[in-house]
């Protein structure tokens, strides 16, 4: 996304809460006060005048002299105060585009929208901000500034009720008029839903807030930079420092569905992926690259077991597959179990839970409600998983068509006999082997035994499973002694 803005046309509406009311969620050493603050910098130094930026913060006391060293006007990070900067301030600007930029606490309603809290939330008054509402205020007529970038750096996970959290958040939502047809928006998010936004507690900064600053850095200069090559170096430095955070974007060029309209989130996408058991997943880069590519050229793959003796990870490598590249399958990502409910069952309860507007029409046999599945599914590309197969020739009859929008994936110990592309899995590396034992045993008394952790890997032959289990014998005898 390339934006025309003059720097003089552009405003900035910048918050960072690392201190709130109630102080159980005060972010421990800070972070969230100078990510915001660089960021303000980051827009001064381009041209944004001063006044054109607020900023909005809450620091921890030990953080106070950076408020003081700033050399902006800082204003506190309430709901009413951002609220009104919205409303009063920045709604009837005439501007080529507003950024906006958010390091704080987040988290995703019972009815999946994203809220941000503010300084003031307690667990009394849940004081925070409604973003798909304010996302709409942005590009209707009651707001004059046609373009923005909004860059969150904050969790989506859910609270559960019973921790406290009300059914009804309440907070602030936002009055919209009517939609602006020549509007674009960027929202750049830290996290997909469901996930943790990381912070990096010994240098005082979240992960997703350093690897936007290295990116805009390397953007030579460019205002405003391309943000789908900012998104796109941020994801690469997250997937390097393997936080399992993803992050993700939306992209609005109006609303006007003849114009165009791009949408990307990938937990929009109707899904069942298992949940990863894998306390961490380790020396499979390569296979995943692998599984993709073999993917896009074929419409059948399978994961197999070299050793045939299971526990290599087949089924952990879907799942990260199928989580990494959920965003390549809009029409779905559907995982079938065939060792469980009838597998025809299983896809149709899929398609009527999760499909818009699909039913099975009365009066079809149980034999062609698998086929009209295949026939009305919505067009986009899809992902079926079939895992754990025992004998492949068993799930040949629920096949989908040759050359439709399906991609199918098979995980299975058999290594011979498929007449499927397959990816052969065995052991790991043994560096990789060593790397898994370490983040599952404490890191010190791997380094102190490092001889006696190589052997560990070595006699359960490097398989994740074998590892896994000589971990947790370990760490039952206590630590330091196998």
């Amino acid at each position: 996304m390339q934006l025309m803005a003059k720097p003089d046309r552009t405003f900035g509406l910048i918050v960072g809460i690392e201190k709130y009311h109630e102080t159980t969620w005060n972010v421990m050493g800070g972070g969230p006060a100078d990510d915001a603050l660089k960021f303000a910098h980051w827009l001064h130094r381009h041209g944004v005048p001063k006044e054109n930026i607020r900023l909005c913060l809450s620091a921890l006391e030990e953080n106070h002299q950076l408020i003081g060293e700033c050399g902006l006007n800082v204003e506190l990070a309430t709901e009413q105060n951002i609220s009104e900067i919205v409303t009063n301030f920045l709604s009837p600007k005439s501007g080529d585009l507003l950024y906006i930029f958010w390091a704080g606490h987040g988290l995703i309603t019972s009815e999946r929208e994203r809220r941000l809290l503010c300084a003031d939330a307690n667990k009394q008054n849940w004081q925070n901000l409604d973003l798909n509402s304010l996302l709409v205020l942005l590009g209707s007529d009651n707001f004059q500034i046609r373009n923005h970038i909004c860059i969150i750096d904050a969790c989506a996970n859910y609270v559960l009720e019973s921790k406290g959290r009300p059914t009804n958040l309440g907070g602030k939502a936002f009055l919209s008029g009517q939609p602006h047809k020549d509007s674009q928006q960027f929202v750049l998010l830290a996290t997909r839903e469901g996930e943790q936004a990381k912070v990096n507690y010994e240098a005082k900064t979240g992960y997703f807030s350093q690897a936007v600053r290295e990116a805009l850095a390397e953007a030579n200069g460019t205002f405003p930079p391309n943000m789908k090559v900012i998104y796109e170096a941020v994801k690469q430095r997250l997937t390097s420092l393997d936080k399992k955070q993803q992050p993700t974007y939306l992209y609005y060029r109006s609303w006007n569905g003849d114009i165009e309209k791009f949408y990307l989130k990938p937990f929009d996408i109707p899904h069942n992926i298992q949940h990863s058991q894998a306390r961490k997943f380790v020396g499979r880069d390569e296979q995943i690259e692998q599984l993709r590519q073999l993917l896009q050229e074929n419409d059948v793959v399978a994961i197999t077991d070299v050793t045939g003796q299971g526990g290599v990870g087949k089924t952990e490598l879907a799942i990260q597959y199928s989580w990494q590249f959920l965003k390549d399958y809009p029409g779905g990502c559907c995982w079938l179990n065939p060792q469980g409910t009838n597998i025809r069952t299983q896809v149709v309860d899929f398609a009527i839970l999760n499909l818009p507007n699909f039913s099975i029409p009365y009066g079809l046999s149980r034999a062609n409600r698998l086929n009209y599945c295949w026939q009305n599914w919505q067009t986009d590309q899809v992902l079926l998983v079939f895992d754990d197969v025992k004998d492949w020739k068993q799930i040949q009859a629920y096949l989908p068509p040759r050359g439709s929008q399906f991609k199918v994936l098979i995980t299975t110990r058999q290594n011979t006999g498929l007449i499927y592309p397959s990816l052969e899995l065995g052991a790991l590396s043994a560096d990789a082997a060593l790397k898994l034992l370490t983040n599952l045993l404490p890191k010190d008394w791997v380094e102190r035994e490092l001889e006696f952790a190589n052997k560990l890997c070595k006699f359960v032959g490097y398989i994740p499973i074998g590892i896994y289990q000589i971990a947790a014998q370990c760490r039952e005898r206590g630590r330091g002694s196998c």
